[in-house]
């Protein structure tokens, strides 16, 4: 049992952001309008788009947690985020969160990005205590997977805290049920 044990953490230990990231993405172009990008994040399901160049390099992310900053009323973003818990005084109907839609609905996604410099990423190679890191000090449930090339960042993947979760506990979850069956079936 010992063995089995610290095989497994040989194994994570040496797992790296390749072995989960998602690499078949949905990805915006800077042109890309704010409803398009809502658009596709609602119907595949995703709650976060890199925007990527013609060449496919990494510009920045456009997810939801922009959009409903994007959405917040114009005196919360006047008080700073360290006085958002005080926005229960504000009166704000939905009419005018549709309002705020309608100013932002056709822009560019371009105007609206999470900024590389202040955007977290990984790449292939980042070791699994790494990411669960940067994923902790992450603003975001996920972050890109960027391979840089010289001053270029190409985007090969995204990964997230689920991703994560998906392969540290869930897969272990269900071999534990399996197991138990077998277990069961043997009695």
């Amino acid at each position: 049992m010992i063995d089995s044990n610290l095989t497994r953490a040989m194994r994570l230990y040496h797992m790296t952001t390749k072995n989960i990231m998602t690499s078949g993405l949905y990805t915006l172009k800077p042109s890309d309008t704010v409803a398009d990008a809502l658009s596709v994040m609602h119907k595949k399901h995703v709650r976060n788009l890199p925007v990527v160049d013609s060449k496919g390099m990494f510009i920045g992310l456009f997810g939801l947690r922009r959009l409903s900053h994007l959405l917040l009323p114009k005196a919360a973003l006047d008080l700073g985020k360290h006085s958002l818990s005080e926005l229960h005084f504000l009166p704000d109907e939905v009419f005018q969160m549709g309002d705020r839609w309608h100013e932002i609905a056709n822009q560019p996604v371009s105007n609206f990005l999470e900024k590389k410099k202040k955007l977290l990423f990984c790449t292939p190679e980042t070791a699994f205590p790494a990411l669960l890191a940067l994923l902790d000090e992450s603003q975001d449930t996920s972050l890109p997977v960027i391979v840089v090339e010289g001053d270029t960042q190409k985007l090969v993947g995204m990964v997230s805290a689920w991703d994560v979760l998906e392969e540290i506990i869930m897969k272990r979850l269900i071999k534990g049920a399996e197991a138990g069956e077998t277990s069961a079936d043997n009695e």
